[in-house]
């Protein structure tokens, strides 16, 4: 698939039905080199200074213990710690972007860092971003992964599934049927052979649904892979269908035991203010963050691993 280019966040028409039909589409501009290059050293200072440990926004997302080496660490959240993240060229271009997908109520929904360190960095199992969500809520959301060097098969660019936007969530487990392992395998039937694979140079990008299967490979390079992403999103609206997503009742990670001994010793307060910072004044999205809290028994997982 030929890359093209998008000047200031804007996509072409062509990117446009592109990413309705496929589920995703790779930009191989969509912000400055030094752009990227002042992400990624707020990166490296989130990660050396392991912000958001003791409240579970920190955590290996491939790993069973916390004294494993790391395969696969993210930061949930990061602009909680670099609220400077949301004043980036990238958050910009990319938010003109998601409202040209998703509408103008397109709004920033959340943001993950992610660093797979060289050579030993796991791959990033075949999944569907929603089989990590809230099955009473549907969604439309789009998710912009943003590497902070050059990516391709070698240090775990990202592959799509095309066409897998347009069908269910399907059936997901645990990695490897470990409760302590944050990341989801997509166990339902599709044709892996199909993917297409997306390199990038710096400052490229690439964009996908939360139905759009996707797979990112392991680190063999001798350099760790860093990438940002961000998601935005419109105010989800109730499941025209009843669904349940039993893997989600399984997980017993050391992240989910950690987040509610934070809550306990009042970071829930913390939590809930941010939580309505986000929402800002739009009733749906208050009415989904008030379920949030009187029905969930745990810490409900982040969107999935890239």
């Amino acid at each position: 698939m030929d890359m093209v280019v998008v000047d200031y966040g804007l996509l072409s028409e062509d990117q446009i039905e592109s990413m309705a039909e496929t589920g995703f589409v790779s930009v191989d501009r969509i912000t400055s080199v030094p752009d990227v290059v002042a992400i990624r050293a707020i990166s490296e200072r989130l990660m050396t200074t392991r912000a958001g440990f003791k409240e579970g926004a920190l955590f290996d997302a491939l790993g069973a213990a916390e004294n494993e080496p790391p395969r696969f660490t993210q930061i949930i959240n990061p602009h909680n710690y670099a609220p400077e993240l949301r004043e980036t060229e990238f958050f910009r271009n990319a938010q003109a972007a998601a409202r040209q997908l998703l509408g103008p109520h397109a709004r920033f929904a959340t943001d993950l860092l992610l660093v797979k360190p060289a050579r030993t960095g796991g791959a990033t199992p075949w999944h569907q971003d929603e089989a990590f969500r809230d099955p009473a809520y549907d969604r439309h959301d789009v998710s912009f992964w943003l590497p902070l060097q050059p990516v391709d098969q070698v240090n775990g660019c990202m592959s799509f599934l095309p066409g897998s936007n347009h069908g269910p969530v399907l059936e997901h487990r645990l990695l490897g049927g470990d409760a302590r392992v944050h990341a989801l395998e997509c166990c339902g039937e599709f044709e892996a052979a199909q993917a297409i694979a997306c390199p990038l140079p710096m400052g490229g990008a690439t964009l996908h649904g939360g139905r759009t299967l996707h797979y990112a490979g392991p680190n063999r390079s001798d350099a760790p892979r860093f990438a940002y992403v961000v998601i935005f999103d419109t105010p989800p609206t109730p499941a025209t269908e009843k669904r349940t997503f039993a893997w989600q009742s399984a997980w017993k990670t050391d992240r989910i035991e950690r987040a509610r001994q934070w809550r306990r010793r009042g970071g829930f307060m913390l939590e809930i203010w941010r939580g309505l910072r986000k929402a800002g004044m739009n009733p749906k999205r208050l009415m989904i963050y008030a379920r949030r809290y009187l029905l969930r028994a745990r810490t409900r997982p982040a969107p999935g691993t890239h």
